[in-house]
C-alpha cells in the first residue's frame, strides 16, 4: 500500500498559497481517484482509494507546514511503517516553477514541512514529489512568498505541474521510482 502526502498549512487562510501545493495534488488525485472510504483523525484527513489497481492512502495533514511530520508519523503508526511506501509531494523553491521532480533520500533543503517528517520518522529514504513554485525573481522574504498566492500569469504552468505532479505517482505506482523520474523528472 502507498501513502501519499501532500505537504500543507491546513489553518484558514492558506488555502490557495504556493506553500499548499502538496494539499492542491491530493485534491486533484480525490477527483479522479474517489476514495472508497474517509479517514478522519486529530491529526490528519485521510481518503483510502485504488491507482492502478493498488491500493492508496490519501493524506492531508491539519497542521501548520512545519508541523506536517507529525501527521506522517501517526499516519506510519496506523497503516504501513515501511518508507519506500510512501510519496511526500511539497513546494519546492529550488525546482523551476511549474517543473517538477522526483527525489528519494534528500536532505530537507530548508523546506520546514520536510525537515518535520524527516525528524519524526528518523530518515530521508521516502520518494518525495517537489513541485517547483519559482523563485527566480523573489524580491520579499522567502516566507511571504511561499505564502503568497500563484500570480494569474503562472496558473496554468501551476495547473499543468499539479497534472504532471498525479501522473508521476500513478507511474511510481504502477512502474516504480527509477522509470517515473526518467519521465517527470526536469
Amino acid at each position: 500500500m502507498k501513502i501519499i502526502v501532500g505537504l500543507g498549512n491546513a489553518k484558514i487562510g492558506y488555502g490557495n498559497t504556493r506553500h499548499n501545493i502538496g494539499f492542491k495534488v491530493i485534491d486533484l488525485m480525490r477527483k479522479r481517484y474517489p476514495p472508497s472510504k474517509i479517514i478522519k483523525t486529530q491529526y490528519y484527513r485521510g481518503w483510502e482509494t485504488n491507482i492502478a489497481s493498488s491500493p492508496v492512502i490519501l493524506i492531508k495533514p491539519k497542521l501548520y507546514m512545519n508541523e506536517n511530520g507529525i501527521a506522517v508519523k501517526k499516519a506510519w503508526e496506523r497503516f504501513d511503517g515501511q518508507l519506500e511506501n510512501y510519496i511526500i509531494i511539497h513546494d519546492e523553491l529550488d525546482v523551476p516553477l511549474g517543473k517538477i521532480k522526483i527525489t528519494r533520500g534528500k536532505g530537507p533543503g530548508g523546506h520546514r514541512g520536510v525537515l518535520s517528517v524527516i525528524n519524526e520518522l528518523g530518515s530521508n529514504e521516502f520518494v518525495r514529489i517537489r513541485i517547483g513554485i519559482g523563485s527566480e525573481h523573489i524580491t520579499v522574504p522567502y516566507i511571504d512568498y511561499v505564502l503568497s498566492p500563484f500570480l494569474p500569469e503562472e496558473k496554468q504552468m501551476i495547473s499543468q505541474a499539479l497534472e504532471r505532479a498525479v501522473l508521476s505517482i500513478e507511474e511510481i505506482i504502477r512502474s516504480g521510482i527509477e522509470k517515473a523520474m526518467s519521465l517527470y523528472n526536469i
